[in-house]
This record gives structure tokens, C-alpha cells and sequence, in this order.
């Protein structure tokens, strides 16, 4: 064999080789480009459409309650006209884009009138019964979705019954998420009852729920499944024949090129050599740019041949590619806020004003609102200030009295507000102005605690339905956050205070003795202790009874807080004893104010009004630090020796701790 063709044919090999690998690449790529897309259309198919039914869900009792809620419901109702009641029920149902069924019942659970639509579900299939709806426990059934009972009551009857509203989750249902070449089936268990597919029957498939899975509907597709409640699934499928089609008809051209290729190849072996390599040295370059995540590099495209054209795709494929990891990185981007912002709301659960402010942003992140507002009550009740704003003017200071504009409006209706709306409130002068508003209440305790508004300058960028639910479910956790906070001050306040006088508790006290001690010893400073007990308080218990006993205790701490100082520390000890902490105070001023408490407890008999009075007196033991000494133990120790001498020498007097002997034993 000559060089020549030697040449040729290495030449041949060489370049040919590397084509046929790269048409099958492109085969590849293009049919597994088309499968993943196929298969990624399944998830958003399923999320709009899932989507869609939680919406449904959520405003189906709302709707059944408005439209029931009215007074012709209510006279209807009162009459008992049933055909009327029935035509009015039909026109209920008919104007209504989500309720399907509506059922009355009287007051012993029989049904009174009902109205249902005609469901669309795969023929042969038993639609459920309206006395089935009505008698399910569960909210979610085979097929449609129904309220809980909600009571009929009418003014001077009381409750004369209830009404259940349900809707159908049916073909016609999935029609209305039905999106780009996926279907959407309702499958009940493994079996598939209604669907966007023309069947002709139930079709049994085996559902793998969070994964990809072969269905046979009608033809083999490939499908994924997303549970709904009760026993429903929502299936999503495309079907598997068109991408096969294309793979097949793109390997016929493919190799039709191949063919061709080769015979110009060996006619002009030597002078297309290096034209024809590097082309896919550039390729090759390319594609490696893109699996590095280079999207910035450029394959040029030198001619319209096969090269050319897959220069062209992995172009096109590379601009995509890049968009989608835009995308990818901007809903990253969007997620990671959200979990900043419900970490700072985690984290700030006992910070009212930093809660606030993360709800505040978030909600403003949420909606894309270019501005947004917490408006908060005064201390009366009777108007809002803005606590917390975001792009706002900040001059926007004054209060919006109850009733008044949008805020005011909201906190007096308890009601949410979208606007522009026709015959929505309007805007007070005290609050910023924009086009286009939302407005919620934020509930704790089952009262209104604060008003969230958002805002928008651009009046062609309305908000809309998604937007207020979005809003209101901020809110709602708001709510929550807030009886958190509430519950943990309380929980905060219960544990240091005494739950019977309200005065603090042995660990309050001690607390506050760490920081006087520490203060006292740092500067040199005296400070005293002051042990009480009441004088045969046992007596009086036994005498007029314990809860007599509480008052007279609970009357004693106000007395005795009456007669402190702010600074000085009052707390409860156990039993009828309790314990003052007077910072800055030696022995001397400790007892004069323990003559003042004994004076003010002896001047006047302790009654309620009907009550026989009773005289209280209280002995009291006086310690102080550096002299009867330097912890808590001893300090406490030596005003109880103070007290138990106070005791023995005849009760009602104030006594000066002597120093401890070596073997005294101390009284308790």
C-alpha cells in the first residue's frame, strides 16, 4: 500500500473516529437533554399543581362560611322554605369557583337539603355519595375534599344545624394545573380515578412516592407521584415513545452524515486534515469550559457543517446551562435569606423589638415590597405608631387613632385590607403613601397585638392573592412568636417570685445578694440583712382558717414592701418567715427600718372588709456584713440567732445579732 493511501486512511481513521464519537455525543446529549427535560417538567407540574390543591383546601371553609354567613342564608334557614333554601343552595354552588358540594343538616344529623356538581372521574368509577361525604371523619376522602361541620345559628333559636362544603378532586380539577406536554392523574391508592388522559376506565399502576416510576397510562410514560391527603396522589407523567422517536430519528441523519463524511474525507484527506481537527480541538476545549462552570467561553462556529452545527448546540447548551445556574443561584440566594431571616426570628424569640424586625424584613423580602411598616399599639389602646419600618420616610412618626385610614381600619375590623380595591379604606395623612398596600393583624392572645403593612410604588405591580397569604402567614407566626415571648416572661417572672404574696423568692434573693456582696466588698461597703416571722401565725391558721392565713400574709409583704426602700431586696423564705437585703446599710440603719416594718405591722389589725380584725406583730433579727459576717450562710445564720432572741425575749421587737459562739446551735 502507498503512503499516499496509508495517509489517507490514518487521515481517515483519525478524523472519522472522533466525528462518530462525536455524533453519538450528540445524540446523547440531545436525547438526554430531551429526557431531562421531560423529566424535569414532572416536579414543577407537581408543584403548581400541588400548590393549587393547598390553595383549594385553605379557602374552602372560608368560602363555605362566607357564603353561608349571609342574612338571606340565615332567613332561608329560619323559614324553612326548602325549596328556596335549595335554589339558593344551587346558586351558591354555581357561583362558586371552589365549592362542588354543599350539604344542611338538621340538628339530629339527617340531611336537609344538598347540592352537588357532576365530578369528572374516569367512567365506571363510583363517585363518592353525598351521605358518605357528610358522615366522613376525615376531612380528605376518596376524591374530594369537605369542611368540618359548621354550625347553623340563628338569633333567638340558637344552633338549628350545620353545613358541610366539599369539592372534587377531579379531572376537571387537574385540568386547571394542566401545564406544558405533562398529564396530571388522581390516583386512589394504586388506582387512577380521574386524569387529563382520555381513559377508558380505572387503571391500576404501582406508585413509588418521591421517585420516578413507569406508569402505564394508556402507553408507557414515565411518571412521578406527590401524596395528597388522606388516600389520594397526585401523578404527573409524560410519555416515553416520543423520546424514543427522537433518538431514532436522529441516528438515521447522524449517520447518513457519517457515510458522507467519509467518502469527502478520503477524496480530500490532506487538505481538510487540520481544518476538519480543530474544530473539535475547539469543542473538546468548550465542553470542558462548560463542565468547569466557565460559561463565559465561546466555541466560534467556522462553518455550517456537522462541526459547525455542534459548535452551535454546545453554544446554545452552554446558554442555557448558564441561565439555569443563574437561576439556580438566585433561588439559592432568595433561600438562604429566608433561613437568615427565620434563624434571627429563632434567635430572638425572647426579644420582642428583634423579632419584630425580622418578621418586618422577611415580609417585605417575601413580597417584593418596597416598603413595609409595624404599626403597634400605644399603651391605651386607642391608636398605632409605626414601632418598625423599611423604606420608609422617616419622618413618618405620627399615630393612627383606631378606625383611621388603612391601619386604623384594619385594627378596629380585625380584618385584612389589599388594595387598590373598590370601596377599601383609604389612607390617613399620618401614614406613608403608596398605590397599592397590604395590611394584616397580628393576633396574640387571641387580641390584636400589631398591624404588618407592605407597600408598593408602582401601581401596575399590584399585589395579589398569593402575596396576602404569604403576608398573613408571616403574620400568623408573628402571633405565635409573640405568646412565646409572653409565655417565657411569665415562665421568666414565676420562677423568682413568690406565687402567693408576689414578693421574690429565695432565688431571686440570693442572686441579689452576689451582686450587693460583690459591690460591698469591692468598695468597702456595709450592707444588713433583716430576718422576719410573724408572731403566732400557726394560731391564726388554726384560729380563722389558712385562706385567712394567705391574706394575712399577702397584706403583711405590702406593708412591709411599703416601708423598703426601692433599692432594698424583699423576699419570702419559707413559711411566715421572710428576709430583706438592705444594700448600703449598717447595723444602726438596719434597725431603724426594722422598727418602722414592726411599727407599721403592730399599728393596725389585719381584716377585709366584713372580717373580724386581727392584731399581727413580727419579730425581727438583725445581721450585718462585715461584722456578723462575709457569706450568705453566716449572714443568714446571725439574723436567725437575732430572731430566735427576739422570740424568747417576748416577740414584737427588733434585735441586733450578737458574734456566734464556738458551740451555738442555731434556732430554726
Amino acid at each position: 500500500m502507498s503512503l499516499q493511501r496509508r495517509l489517507t486512511l490514518y487521515f481517515v481513521l483519525i478524523v472519522m473516529l472522533p466525528l462518530a464519537a462525536a455524533a453519538f455525543g450528540v445524540q446523547q446529549v440531545v436525547g438526554g437533554e430531551l429526557e431531562r427535560r421531560a423529566v424535569l417538567s414532572l416536579r414543577p407540574a407537581l408543584d403548581s399543581a400541588t400548590v393549587s390543591y393547598n390553595g383549594r383546601v385553605e379557602i374552602l371553609e372560608p368560602e363555605v362560611r362566607s357564603r353561608v354567613g349571609s342574612r338571606r342564608f340565615a332567613r332561608l334557614i329560619a323559614r324553612g322554605d326548602d325549596a328556596q333554601l335549595q335554589a339558593h343552595l344551587e346558586s351558591i354552588v354555581r357561583d362558586s369557583d371552589v365549592l362542588n358540594v354543599l350539604i344542611i343538616r338538621n340538628d339530629n344529623g339527617e340531611i336537609r337539603s344538598m347540592v352537588a356538581t357532576q365530578p369528572d372521574f374516569v367512567p365506571g368509577y363510583q363517585v363518592p355519595e353525598i351521605a358518605d361525604i357528610a358522615a366522613s371523619p376525615q376531612k380528605e376522602g376518596d376524591g374530594f375534599v369537605r369542611t368540618a361541620s359548621i354550625p347553623l345559628v340563628i338569633d333567638g333559636r340558637g344552633r338549628v344545624g350545620d353545613v358541610i362544603g366539599a369539592t372534587w378532586v377531579d379531572g376537571a380539577y387537574l385540568a386547571q394545573s394542566l401545564r406544558d406536554d405533562v398529564s396530571l392523574s388522581l390516583a386512589i391508592g394504586n388506582t387512577v380515578v380521574a386524569s387529563t388522559l382520555p381513559l377508558n376506565g380505572a387503571v391500576n399502576i404501582s406508585i413509588r412516592s418521591g421517585d420516578r416510576f413507569m406508569a402505564d397510562l394508556g402507553e408507557s410514560s414515565l411518571a412521578e407521584a406527590q401524596k395528597l391527603g388522606g388516600d389520594m396522589s397526585l401523578v404527573a407523567a409524560t410519555p416515553e415513545a416520543p423520546l424514543a422517536s427522537v433518538s431514532r430519528r436522529l441516528l438515521l441523519p447522524m449517520l447518513g452524515v457519517l457515510v458522507l463524511a467519509l467518502l469527502v474525507t478520503s477524496a480530500l484527506a490532506l487538505l481538510l486534515a487540520r481544518h476538519l481537527t480543530q474544530p473539535l480541538e475547539e469543542l473538546t476545549a468548550g465542553a470542558l469550559a462548560i463542565a468547569e462552570g466557565r460559561f463565559d467561553h465561546h466555541i466560534p462556529v467556522r462553518s455550517r457543517d456537522e462541526v459547525g452545527q455542534l459548535s452551535a448546540v454546545f453554544n446554545e447548551m452552554r446558554d442555557r446551562l448558564s441561565l439555569t445556574y443563574t437561576q439556580l443561584s438566585s433561588s439559592r440566594d432568595q433561600l438562604q435569606r429566608a433561613v437568615r431571616r427565620v434563624g434571627e426570628t429563632l434567635r430572638s424569640t425572647h426579644d420582642l423589638n428583634q423579632m419584630f424586625g425580622s418578621i418586618l424584613n422577611t415580609a417585605a423580602d417575601a413580597v417584593e415590597a418596597d416598603a413595609a411598616a409595624l404599626w403597634r399599639f400605644t399603651p391605651t389602646r386607642d391608636a398605632l405608631h409605626p414601632a418598625l419600618t423599611v423604606g420608609v420616610d422617616g419622618s413618618i412618626k405620627d399615630a393612627v387613632h383606631i378606625g383611621e385610614g388603612i391601619v386604623g381600619f384594619v385594627a378596629e375590623r380585625a380584618t385584612s385590607v389589599l388594595l387598590p380595591s373598590s370601596g377599601g379604606p383609604r389612607s390617613s395623612r399620618r401614614e406613608p403613601t403608596f398605590p397599592t398596600t397590604i395590611a394584616v393583624p397580628i393576633y396574640s392572645e387571641d387580641r390584636i397585638a400589631a398591624v404588618l403593612a407592605a407597600y408598593r410604588r408602582d401601581e401596575s405591580r399590584p399585589f395579589n392573592r398569593e402575596d396576602l397569604d404569604t403576608i398573613l402567614f408571616l403574620a400568623e407566626q408573628g402571633g405565635v412568636a409573640i405568646e412565646n415571648v409572653l409565655l417565657h416572661e411569665e415562665a421568666q417572672r414565676l420562677s423568682l417570685t413568690d406565687g402567693l404574696t408576689g414578693t421574690w423568692n429565695r432565688r431571686y434573693f440570693q442572686m441579689q445578694f452576689r451582686q450587693v456582696l460583690a459591690t460591698a466588698t469591692r468598695f468597702d461597703r456595709p450592707f444588713s440583712f433583716l430576718m422576719l416571722d410573724l408572731d403566732h401565725f400557726k394560731r391564726a391558721n388554726d384560729t380563722y382558717g389558712h385562706q385567712r392565713g394567705d391574706a394575712i400574709l399577702i397584706e403583711f409583704s405590702r406593708r412591709v414592701k411599703k416601708a423598703l426602700r426601692e433599692v432594698d431586696t424583699f423576699a419570702r423564705y419559707g413559711g411566715e418567715e421572710f428576709i430583706v437585703l438592705l444594700p448600703e446599710t449598717d447595723e444602726e440603719g438596719a434597725f431603724t427600718t426594722g422598727e418602722k416594718i414592726r411599727e407599721a405591722i403592730r399599728s393596725q389589725p389585719f381584716a377585709s372588709l366584713g372580717d373580724e380584725p386581727v392584731p399581727v406583730t413580727v419579730s425581727i433579727g438583725v445581721a450585718s456584713y462585715p461584722s456578723h459576717g462575709d457569706s450568705f450562710q453566716t449572714l443568714v445564720e446571725a439574723a436567725d440567732r437575732a430572731l430566735y432572741a427576739a422570740k424568747l425575749a417576748g416577740r414584737d421587737r427588733v434585735m441586733v445579732a450578737d458574734q456566734p459562739g464556738p458551740n451555738l446551735k442555731v434556732a430554726r
